[in-house]
């Protein structure tokens, strides 16, 4: 694998030069604070500034998939971040900021040596994930993450998710003691972390009853549901809106928690992305499958480091590197 030794270890400073790397593009909601600043100061060399380089065309790119009179993304994200908290107000911008960011970190990390063999998307990730494997453009993915958002929105408006620190089977039994046949399983992050989606009021009852069953439950920054059965026909709409988007063969394994493997010759990418709004996202079974088919680093291609975690708890000894992930603090250390 050919590296750029003055930046790469910068990036990735467990990487060894035999690494088999899967990127892990994470879904909206999945805690991290979308922050350009240290992956755009990368690569500062003789050369020229080139990690701030590759993030502002990335950037320029995401914009062109954007509606009219949208806040400039290069502004708010790389030009002055102070900016970005009025600007994610509106609709759909904290979403297409995640997208970007895992972009940008694709790019980056590439442009540093770090080339991923496989690629695995959580939930929204899955775009992102198929824009890493070359399946679609990055303006074409930024039309699709806006288009997803507006879809969600009207159609999982009054309703969110929320984190149990249980296994499946637990939480469904929390779900089936709070008698709230609405809520429904959403994802498994980890062995013993399940996502759950319901209305906002029978999701709040479900929470506060495995709380009093003295298991940690908390609600997510999701504002509508996904994952759940009742937009069945939003996955429709969706699905209406971007199939004729042009798409190309993967160049490299993408793997979708959603569909429980990797994507197939033949397979239909726009039909498989309009699955994930109704369909349970099983992460822990994908990255072991990920694992076993040979990656030897797991490394999050966005903000945060919450699929590093969760690949730890799922693969046990597996070695995860998170780039955008916020430093500990000095005590933690």
């Amino acid at each position: 694998m050919p590296f750029a030794p003055d930046w790469t270890q910068d990036l990735a400073p467990d990487l060894r030069s035999d690494d088999v790397c899967a990127f892990l593009f994470p879904g909206t909601g999945s805690g991290g604070t979308p922050d350009l600043t240290a992956l755009s100061a990368s690569g500062h060399t003789a050369a020229g500034p080139a990690g701030r380089r590759i993030v502002a065309d990335v950037l320029d790119a995401v914009q062109e998939g954007l509606p009219a009179g949208w806040p400039v993304l290069r502004g708010v994200l790389l030009d002055d971040p102070a900016a970005y908290p009025e600007a994610a107000r509106r609709p759909g911008v904290a979403q297409a900021a995640d997208y970007a960011c895992a972009v940008a970190a694709d790019r980056v990390l590439r442009a540093a040596g770090v080339a991923p063999a496989f690629a695995v998307g959580q939930s929204f990730g899955e775009i992102a994930a198929m824009v890493s494997a070359g399946v679609f453009t990055v303006a074409d993915g930024a039309r699709m993450a806006v288009s997803l958002v507006d879809v969600l929105t009207r159609h999982g408006s009054g309703g969110g998710m929320g984190l149990v620190a249980a296994p499946e089977a637990d939480t469904r039994a929390c779900l089936l003691r709070a008698a709230e046949p609405s809520v429904v399983i959403a994802c498994t992050t980890a062995p013993a972390l399940t996502v759950v989606s319901g209305p906002d009021e029978p999701l709040e009852r479900a929470l506060h009853a495995a709380r009093a069953h003295g298991v940690k439950a908390v609600r997510l920054a999701v504002p509508y549901l996904s994952h759940h059965p009742s937009l069945r026909g939003a996955d429709e709409e969706w699905y209406t809106i971007i199939r004729s988007v042009p798409a190309r063969p993967p160049e490299l394994p993408v793997f979708s928690p959603v569909r429980g493997g990797a994507y197939r010759p033949g397979d239909d990418p726009h039909r498989a992305l309009a699955d994930c709004i109704v369909r349970t996202l099983r992460f822990p079974e994908i990255v072991r499958a990920v694992h076993r088919a040979g990656a030897t680093l797991f490394v999050q291609a966005g903000p945060g480091d919450a699929l590093c975690r969760a690949v730890a708890l799922s693969v046990p000894g597996a070695r995860t590197c998170a780039p955008m992930a916020a430093p500990a603090p000095a005590a933690a250390r």
